[in-house]
């Protein structure tokens, strides 16, 4: 888990801080450390996922990350999470270089109206310029997938079709389409920015999503749509074990579910 942001979106309510380079280099010095304590122990891993935060926020020190656990581990498959405005040529190659195979881009909507109304617009770009940066990038790894979200308080029936259009021109290798899942932490500053949450149309929303996207893609579970059989869903565990490394990530090991400390500088000074 890379806890970074350039900025902190006001719906997610997931582990994350405003990005400071000194910290995130600190950080990402200790995450390979305790990469190095879990090979010591004599643990063996297969694959890797990288999520955030904005994992690729210094995509320099992620590089010498995954490279490695490559060196460490045999590690067959790596997927890492990213943002619109990563998706730079210098970025792109050195993910691809560093071994990554499954890319995720976090999009939540091409409408440029919800954009704005989530703080994405000045730091993304609008939809197109989003679309834009996507079909560029398709090719590029084996697995290139979409995140979106639905059922923000002002996307209508149209809103949800035309981007579900777009992901179809689009022809993206995997969309993952997840409900707008409000915490208690981020209700408050939700309701403020966006509005309330109508949970009672989500199902409609989705039945809208599955329906439109069958003839395309297969569902494989309850979010994630793909077009190849090796799809990979953030919050689905293929391993009976795996290892949470990372401030705030959590793992399953010898029996246990554990937790690392959801504090940074805490977890760089263990």
């Amino acid at each position: 888990h890379v806890p970074f942001c350039e900025e902190l979106c006001p719906y997610c309510s997931f582990n994350r801080m405003v990005f400071r380079e000194d910290l995130a280099r600190a950080y990402f010095k200790a995450l390979r450390k305790e990469m190095e304590l879990y090979r010591d122990k004599g643990y063996r891993f297969r694959a890797l996922y990288v999520g955030g935060g904005t994992p690729t926020i210094l995509v320099d020190e992620l590089a010498l990350t995954l490279e490695t656990a490559r060196s460490l581990f045999d590690i067959g498959e790596i997927s890492v999470e990213t943002n619109p405005n990563h998706l730079t040529t210098e970025k792109v190659k050195r993910l691809k270089d560093a071994g990554v195979g499954r890319l995720s881009v976090g999009v939540q909507s091409f409408d440029d109206g919800i954009l704005k109304a989530t703080e994405r617009y000045h730091k993304y770009g609008s939809g197109n310029d989003i679309r834009e940066r996507i079909a560029a990038t398709m090719g590029i790894f084996e697995t290139l997938n979409v995140d979106m979200i639905f059922n923000f308080p002002a996307q209508t029936e149209e809103i949800l079709a035309k981007d579900l259009e777009t992901i179809i021109d689009l022809d993206v290798d995997q969309v993952t389409y997840y409900p707008l899942m409000v915490s208690s932490s981020t209700e408050r500053i939700v309701k403020k920015r966006l509005g309330s949450v109508d949970y009672d149309r989500g199902n409609d929303f989705y039945m809208r999503i599955a329906e439109t996207l069958s003839d395309r893609y297969g569902p494989s579970t309850a979010w994630c749509f793909s077009r190849k059989t090796g799809l990979i869903d953030e919050y689905v565990v293929n391993f009976d074990e795996y290892a949470g490394l990372g401030s705030g990530s959590i793992g399953y090991l010898a029996g246990s579910v554990y937790a690392n400390t959801f504090d940074v500088a805490d977890y760089i000074t263990k």
